[in-house]
């Protein structure tokens, strides 16, 4: 956390009440998160309803976005620079959520808009998340679960594979990564990693051997999708590098959706150019219809990695605690544009 000094770039009279728009489908039901804003000086008011940014109205919240100086929300709509317009007043978009491709940061960031999220802070729940996807696909669980239900028996899960032993190819190695290799390192897995940020110590400890994109999809039974979402990152994984797995090869996406081309994977999953994936993630969300549902070789589960209890709580007080932050002067520690600090104070 790094203090303003006495200009409190953000407010000029820290100490007056600011308003905070919650934009959000969950918050509400966190009371830890609900008590610490309640009981700032702080005026608060709630958009439950997920819709375009332009469209929420006063017939919601008693505070408008013309009025809003922090909005704290998740990943539940785009904010581009169009909508930052409607919002003049605006200092800190306070996400509780661990990514922000959903916010033109650089636009945020000429209007002196600080953008925080809370990175990693539910890295150990979607790691746990990841194995069970890894499981639910490569053991055939979702597969029994029905057949059992249909009256059949074991006969209908003989195309189960091993977890224990195989090859697992990493896709990204940041605080979600690194979680899911802890796990995978007790299943006795082989661990090949491909990562812009190598860390030679964790890779010693967990026998992880880090090498090509092209060497990994070539090798790995199981490839694990944690990679961050930027614009080099968009579709990094499509058809032809789906033509590179082993045909018996399971693909997990925890990450983000966009990070594949989607057409490809059905292709590759239809064709049973693949063994089969599990799914978190989509390019496009909610997803309420999809080819992916006409397929009995993919596991689909609606972004929830995360989405434990005690990770919600968690993740809506950080966001809520930056936002209070940037309305007391201060740029939080989670802040990913400080610099928009000083184009605020430019203007």
């Amino acid at each position: 956390m790094q203090p303003l000094g006495v200009d409190k770039i953000f407010k000029t009279n820290a100490s007056q009440p600011g308003k905070i728009l919650v934009i959000s489908d969950s918050f509400h039901e966190l009371p830890e998160a609900v008590a610490l804003l309640q009981d700032s000086h702080h005026r608060i008011g709630y958009v439950h309803s997920l819709k375009k940014f332009r469209d929420i109205t006063l017939t919601e919240t008693p505070i408008s976005l013309a009025e809003a100086e922090a909005i704290v929300m998740g990943r539940v709509m785009t904010v581009d620079e169009a909508a930052l317009a409607l919002a003049p007043k605006l200092g800190v978009i306070a996400l509780h959520t661990s990514g922000s491709d959903n916010i033109d940061v650089s636009a945020a960031t000429k209007r002196g808009i600080l953008v925080t999220n809370v990175k990693g802070i539910n890295a150990e729940q979607c790691a746990d998340f990841a194995m069970g996807l890894m499981l639910s696909t490569v053991r055939q669980i979702v597969k029994g679960d029905k057949a059992i239900r249909e009256g059949k028996w074991a006969s209908e899960t003989l195309s189960s594979h091993d977890v224990v032993g195989a090859t697992l190819g990493m896709i990204g190695l940041g605080q979600i990564g690194k979680a899911v290799v802890k796990r995978a390192f007790g299943f006795d897995m082989k661990i090949l990693a491909h990562t812009r940020t190598p860390d030679s110590v964790f890779a010693e400890r967990y026998g992880v051997t880090y090498t090509s994109l092209e060497h990994l999809l070539t090798t790995s039974d199981i490839i694990c999708l944690t990679a961050s979402l930027t614009p080099e990152t968009h579709h990094m994984i499509g058809k032809a590098q789906f033509n590179l797995m082993k045909k018996t090869a399971f693909f997990i996406n925890i990450a983000r959706g966009e990070l594949v081309d989607e057409t490809a994977l059905y292709n590759a999953l239809k064709n049973e150019r693949i063994a089969g994936a599990g799914l978190d993630v989509f390019e496009e969300e909610p997803l309420f219809k999809s080819p992916f549902f006409d397929l009995e070789n993919v596991v689909l589960t609606p972004h929830q990695a995360g989405l434990t209890y005690s990770g919600k709580v968690g993740a809506a007080l950080r966001a809520a605690r930056n936002a209070l932050q940037v309305l007391d002067g201060e740029i939080p520690k989670d802040a990913i544009n400080p610099e928009a600090a000083e184009q605020r104070k430019i203007q």
